[in-house]
């Protein structure tokens, strides 16, 4: 099984490389860079370097650290373009040995990718390590994704992510095998539907060995007034488990989430629901998800009913984020809050980014965190420079 799986992603990775010089010798179209050497030269450098301490309750991990990285992209000659990352996190203190390890790894190459794009027929491919911002991947991902956008008001993506890796400034992972040796795979289209604000939303995503899902999303942002908006987001998934993970009582799930607010001048504040079955779909969030909190432990296990509620205000140099949900499973509830706020509140300085959030857990379901702890407050600030 493991000598298969791995011929498939050697054959899907050289497919991709396929693409990508098809690409080159299929088109000739304007590019930013004239020359190779251009593209190279005039390519784009960035990252940042700061610190970050947390503190939590219940010896869940406190720490600090000093941490930065390193991005570099060329400019696209011929449709082409290569880039790659590096975070590097150095522990100055941490209270209990082991707790900086728990949420930070020293040294991650989270980007070294190919990304090829035709402007004329639409058609994008990246292979490598790169970041993603897909339904049930997010962060980083190691695998390559498809774009097609040449049909009119519809696009199409697909995704094979082998592993991922969780990347922010609070916490560092390294790239991961959440699923079996083959990953997961997303494929996704969306429709936005002509003269009306709404767009539709059908995908698979599944991990063989795992699980199969297929959902249908839709997303609404109505304009009431000049400066007020409706917006809202319904989508149901059904999840089917498969033996070879869940064991001979493998069965179908479902998931409904649905949430409904009102956006006005950079203030947006509303409610949802989330609500499964017995079976639920508990490994559906592992390379990542689109609640509003950071922590959605439990809200995808079997028999889980979650309300919550949330607020945002951006005001362009400043935004924060509060949200707080119960979730119930079998009789028993989880209560979490979380409350963020970030920005740069020096207008002459606007490298400078400052950060600080709070999150509270009481977890006494038996549904288990990622990021490890049933009851704990944590509190956590953030100084960075980003260049």
């Amino acid at each position: 099984m493991m000598k298969v799986a791995r011929m498939l992603m050697l054959r899907f990775f050289t497919l991709g490389i396929l693409f990508l010089f098809w690409g080159y010798y299929a088109i000739a179209q304007e590019t930013s860079a004239r020359t190779v050497e251009e593209a190279f030269k005039e390519g784009y450098l960035n990252g940042h370097f700061g610190t970050y301490a947390q503190q939590a309750s219940h010896k869940e991990p406190t720490f600090v650290d000093l941490n930065m990285s390193l991005a570099y992209q060329t400019l696209r000659y011929k449709g082409y373009k290569i880039g790659a990352e590096a975070w590097l996190n150095a522990k100055i203190f941490e209270q209990n040995f082991g707790g900086f390890d728990r949420n930070k790894d020293i040294f991650i190459l989270t980007n070294l990718y190919g990304d090829f794009y035709n402007q004329y027929e639409k058609f994008g491919i990246r292979v490598g390590r790169y970041h993603i911002n897909e339904e049930w991947i997010t962060h980083n991902t190691e695998g390559f994704s498809v774009d097609y956008d040449g049909l009119q008001n519809i696009s199409l993506h697909f995704t094979w992510a082998f592993r991922n890796a969780y990347t922010e400034t609070y916490y560092n992972s390294g790239f991961r095998s959440m699923y079996r040796v083959v990953g997961s795979m997303l494929v996704r289209g969306e429709l936005d539907v002509p003269n009306f604000p709404l767009k539709i939303t059908p995908y698979f995503y599944f991990a063989p060995g795992v699980f199969f899902a297929s959902a249908l999303k839709t997303s609404l942002d109505l304009p009431l007034l000049e400066t007020l908006n409706l917006r809202s987001n319904a989508q149901f998934l059904s999840y089917i488990q498969d033996k070879g993970w869940y064991g001979p009582d493998a069965g179908a799930g479902f998931l409904l989430m649905m949430d409904s607010s009102v956006y006005w001048n950079g203030l947006e504040g509303g409610v949802g629901l989330s609500v499964t079955d017995s079976a639920g779909a508990s490994r559906i969030d592992a390379f990542g998800q689109h609640t509003v909190f950071e922590r959605p432990v439990g809200m995808f296990w079997g028999d889980a009913v979650t309300i919550y509620g949330f607020v945002r205000y951006d005001i362009g140099f400043i935004q924060t984020q509060g949200a707080v949900r119960n979730t119930f499973i079998e009789g028993k509830n989880i209560f979490n809050w979380e409350a963020k706020l970030s920005g740069n509140p020096l207008q002459n300085f606007k490298g400078l980014e400052l950060g600080i959030a709070a999150i509270g857990m009481d977890n006494q379901s038996n549904a288990v965190d990622y990021f490890g702890g049933n009851k704990y407050i944590l509190v956590r600030g953030y100084v960075q420079y980003k260049f």
